[in-house]
């Protein structure tokens, strides 16, 4: 069994306690957690999460230790992988960020509390007791963990590997950007802070009906340097129809051709998946759609019929 982990999760220690994250985003939504995040294309775990802990929290570690695999199946998103790691630091003073809210917290209270992603309760209590590093396996069902596996971490697992997406990712690196189809990457305090404050389709869209529509839809996501700038959304069968919602480019970063890059992506994966038909309403940007989407008015408006409701 070959893993190419995707993302990491670090703990930080300091004199008896650990560093952890009150998450404010899927997954594991209001629970807390290690800090950590996703691997970079051209990045080894190692080099990842010295970045992610550096983003996160401010800390510079050059050490990192190696502490086990974690991967899992039936979560509420894709089977992956994670390389877990801890790190000393030496004092306690972090930095705030838009994941969650950090603090400091007993060792004891993070492998016990009800308040803790469950999972850490099976593999953390072995790594502070200085077990050698395991591979943990974790099955849910509906939510719930049903059964873990410890077992030897594989003998082709390589944490020198350079990480390579899965093509079913569909990444494309430009310069500082990356555009990506993974949901993992989503931050939804910038996609709710658009939609709900300054776009004119979306106004006061709450936050939960924003969450499932990103559930039940193909999103896309540009990123500079970490942080989300676009969004976009398809709603779709995959096989006959898409709308093409929610388009939306940060204002500091409009002008980069990030718009153009966003519809063509979107049409690439419409025409990938043999969708003929692809929609979408548009107050003030029929040319960017026309040229870059090859979009034009429908013909014969009179045929198509909607059924609009008031917010309930």
């Amino acid at each position: 069994m070959t893993i190419n982990p995707g993302f990491t999760l670090c703990f930080l220690l300091h004199d008896d306690q650990v560093l952890m994250l009150h998450r404010n985003f899927p997954p594991n939504q209001g629970l807390w957690n290690g800090v950590g995040g996703h691997i970079e294309p051209g990045e080894t775990p190692r080099k990842a999460v010295i970045r992610e802990v550096k983003e996160e929290t401010g800390y510079e570690i050059d050490a990192p230790q190696f502490e086990g695999l974690l991967t899992w199946d039936g979560f509420e998103i894709p089977p992956g992988g994670i390389a877990i790691f801890t790190a000393q630091v030496s004092h306690p003073n972090f930095i705030t960020n838009h994941e969650g809210v950090l603090a400091w917290k007993p060792k004891d209270w993070a492998c016990s509390a009800p308040e803790v992603v469950d999972n850490i309760h099976v593999f953390l209590p072995k790594i502070l007791a200085g077990e050698h590093p395991q591979h943990f396996h974790f099955s849910y069902e509906a939510g719930v963990r049903i059964k873990d596996v410890i077992s030897e971490i594989p003998k082709d697992f390589d944490m020198e590997k350079i990480f390579e997406p899965d093509d079913n990712l569909q990444e494309e690196k430009r310069g500082d950007f990356i555009l990506s189809f993974d949901k993992e990457r989503l931050q939804l305090d910038v996609i709710e802070d658009f939609l709900s404050k300054q776009s004119y389709w979306a106004e006061r869209r709450p936050l939960e009906k924003i969450i499932r529509s990103v559930q039940n839809a193909v999103c896309l996501g540009i990123y500079h340097l970490g942080k989300q700038v676009a969004f976009a959304r398809l709603v779709t069968d995959q096989a006959t129809f898409a709308w093409l919602a929610d388009v939306f480019v940060h204002q500091d970063f409009r002008g980069q051709g990030l718009g153009k890059w966003l519809v063509e992506a979107a049409c690439k994966f419409s025409d990938q998946h043999g969708i003929n038909d692809m929609l979408l309403a548009t107050r003030d940007a029929q040319q960017l759609y026309q040229r870059y989407g090859g979009f034009s008015p429908i013909e014969d408006p009179a045929k198509w019929m909607r059924r609009m409701k008031a917010d309930q």
